[in-house]
């Protein structure tokens, strides 16, 4: 029998830090048909100054698109177990989105590393050395800070492997998620 609505989970992080290789590589191991994958990004991201033309700052653009996209996913992915997304989005944003649409099974974890390794993926293996600045190192360590606040799991890609931050995510965060009372 379907639910209603699908557990989320919402990876959130700066750049960097491994969310979008995370979800590819749980999307490649996954073997349930009613898990689905999202990138936030795949929408399009408008530069700032579109963003600030359209609803008059970065902030308030991030905000709108999260609780379009808890839209989105309530709308189009009913007969879903379970939608994966990943994106830089502040993470009381998702917690209000949620909220708002009355959703219970849903969590949060932020994806996290530390500035050396971000910076090492950011030059070497991502070639955008741009993104390599203190707007950056501090927009981590806001996101940092909201997850200790609120209890958000933090996993470190800097210490974990791929596959232990798969596991952790299988078997921690997942199955907590699916195991949670409504």
């Amino acid at each position: 029998m379907w639910q209603q609505h699908p557990n989320i989970l919402f990876l959130s992080g700066a750049s960097g830090v491994g969310k979008t290789t995370i979800v590819n590589a749980l999307k490649a191991k996954n073997t349930n048909k009613s898990h689905f994958f999202i990138h936030f990004d795949s929408i399009g991201v408008p530069s700032l100054t579109e963003m600030i033309e359209q609803v008059d700052s970065g902030e308030r653009w991030q905000e709108i698109t999260t609780h379009k996209w808890i839209a989105k996913i309530l709308k189009e992915y009913q007969k879903t177990d379970t939608v994966i997304i990943e994106g830089q989005v502040r993470l009381n944003f998702i917690e209000d989105a949620c909220q708002n649409f009355g959703l219970t099974k849903y969590a949060i974890a932020l994806i996290d590393c530390t500035w050396e390794v971000m910076q090492e993926r950011l030059i070497n293996i991502r070639q955008q050395p741009e993104l390599v600045n203190s707007d950056m190192q501090n927009w981590a360590n806001l996101l940092r800070k909201q997850a200790l606040c609120k209890n958000i799991k933090i996993i470190d890609t800097s210490v974990y492997t791929l596959e232990e931050v798969l596991d952790i995510l299988q078997n921690q965060v997942l199955t907590n998620l699916l195991e949670a009372e409504v």
